[in-house]
């Protein structure tokens, strides 16, 4: 890719190109020249893009990004907790796809939800029945390009935020993905939303470096199988991302997919940290896997393990890519020398402009804990949110969940630490198993943990809570954790962490 290009050079470029392949694709150039019409005829302010449908939502967002304003991406099926947080943040003129119409006219968003000062819209409508108007443009800050693209992120406490995105800051994110790859066209293979950071992304690389997109839904792909050679021949530099939930179900599953699974050129898995055994299976099998680090407010990743390196036995989320800058810091944001744990800094071209009304500045301390290694490898090791401090030791909650996971003896598990009157916080694991795990994983642990970092407690669910990427909500299963134990304290030095993790 050379120089940054506007969506409507793009978009011109590729012009009639069958570059999409999925349900209804054929009519993404017309559906397109419909949006584009009708957004320079109405110009809206605030668009908020709440459309299941794959084509239509790419059709809608390029012809979105194309005027001044506002582009708010959303979750067709969040429940009305998530709209209300959303109503908070968002005045939208319009609403391109669905959004319950209960949720349009409860008092909660229509009035409370609204922060003093901002006026409520007094309709919101889908933009194909809307009819023209006379559209007060949002005032963006000084800083700010006349268009915005707010994605939204969740991080472990459940809570939605939006990342304030450009559209120069994702083309950044493509073109260090392309050079750290080595790759033109970029070809992909779309299981994931394309309304998070993890699926948009995939498309705008497919767009911008001239490949050609499959989008199938992750359920569809594990119920009926990959779609048919006719509509999504192999090609080069194909890619595959996944969370590592799906790659363990892919694995698992009667289907036999790992024929399909070792003819991508890479593999990339993030969105959550991978277990071990996971890795060692992937590798096993001759997986391409990449592992990668990122989050939505660097739109994906900027750091990501090459598959060739996975395979001769690297382990981590491997080197920056070429967009990127990465430092670990100590307490007083001193840079640390290679192989010292600390707090992971990021400076990058693709770096959103603030996450809600909290701008964003280089270097960014992204929450998580890690460490660069001698060859410039980045090993992440935990959140520093979700620390927990028992007796004085500190545990982190990932380093024993990986250990749990590799017994092999639990489907899921989630580690965090609740009050304790003698050690300050003891350390709990929920577990989704069919029995008590407690008496086998135990001594499966004493090999592999420090005494004071196995759990106390074990509490077992049928689930846990997680989102489509496979993020653990914390905030939720402490609440159910404390409701379990009988206590509504606050845990102290765990606060549920907010930041997206790893994301490819």
């Amino acid at each position: 890719m050379g120089a940054a290009v506007t969506p409507a050079e793009i978009l011109a470029q590729r012009r009639g190109e069958s570059w999409l392949v999925a349900t209804g694709a054929d009519a993404f150039w017309s559906q397109l020249a419909t949006f584009q019409a009708q957004f320079q005829t109405m110009q809206p302010g605030e668009v908020l893009l709440a459309e299941p449908d794959p084509v239509r939502f790419l059709a809608a967002f390029l012809a979105a990004v194309q005027q001044p304003g506002r582009v708010w991406l959303a979750h067709p099926q969040w429940g009305t907790r998530e709209w209300s947080q959303v109503a908070a943040q968002c005045q939208p003129d319009f609403v391109i796809g669905t959004v319950p119409a209960a949720i349009q006219s409860t008092e909660e968003i229509q009035n409370s939800n609204y922060p003093p000062g901002r006026a409520k819209p007094s309709h919101i409508q889908t933009l194909e029945d809307a009819s023209p108007i006379s559209p007060t443009l949002p005032t963006q800050p000084p800083s700010y390009p006349a268009t915005t693209i707010h994605i939204p992120t969740g991080g472990s406490s459940g809570d939605i935020r939006f990342a304030v995105h450009t559209w120069n800051t994702l083309v950044a994110s493509v073109q260090g993905f392309c050079q750290h790859f080595d790759c033109a066209p970029v070809n992909a293979y779309c299981v994931l939303p394309l309304y998070h950071v993890s699926g948009l992304m995939q498309a705008l690389r497919c767009l911008l470096a001239g490949g050609q997109l499959g989008v199938q839904p992750f359920r569809e792909l594990l119920a009926a199988g990959p779609l048919p050679p006719t509509l999504a021949k192999p090609t080069p530099h194909r890619f595959l991302s996944l969370v590592p939930t799906q790659l363990q179900r892919l694995l698992a599953s009667d289907r036999d997919f790992v024929p399909w699974l070792q003819q991508f050129h890479a593999i990339l898995l993030g969105g959550a940290p991978p277990w071990p055994s996971l890795l060692q299976t992937a590798r096993d099998l001759q997986l391409p896997l990449a592992p990668t680090y990122g989050m939505t407010e660097t739109a994906a990743q900027v750091a990501t393990l090459l598959p060739q390196e996975f395979l001769a036995g690297r382990t981590g989320s491997g080197r920056a890519l070429p967009h990127a800058q990465l430092q670990i810091l100590d307490d007083a944001d001193n840079v640390l020398a290679a192989n010292q744990v600390g707090s992971i800094a990021i400076a990058a071209s693709s770096l959103a402009l603030a996450v809600g009304d909290t701008a964003i500045a280089a270097p960014w301390q992204t929450g998580d804990l890690g460490y660069l290694d001698a060859a410039g490898f980045l090993q992440v090791v935990g959140r520093a949110q979700t620390l927990i401090i028992t007796g004085g030791e500190k545990v982190l909650p990932e380093e024993v969940e990986a250990a749990i996971l590799a017994t092999g003896r639990v489907q899921d598990c989630a580690v965090l630490g609740v009050p304790d009157a003698d050690w300050g916080e003891q350390v709990v694991a929920v577990v989704t198993s069919q029995q008590d795990p407690e008496p086998d994983l135990r001594p499966a642990l004493q090999s592999q943990l420090s005494p004071y970092k196995i759990p106390k407690r074990w509490l077992v669910r049928a689930d846990l809570p997680r989102n489509d990427q496979g993020k653990l909500n914390r905030a939720a299963l402490r609440q159910w954790v404390l409701t379990q134990l009988g206590s509504t304290a606050v845990t102290t030095g765990s606060t549920p962490a907010s930041g997206d993790g790893a994301d490819g």
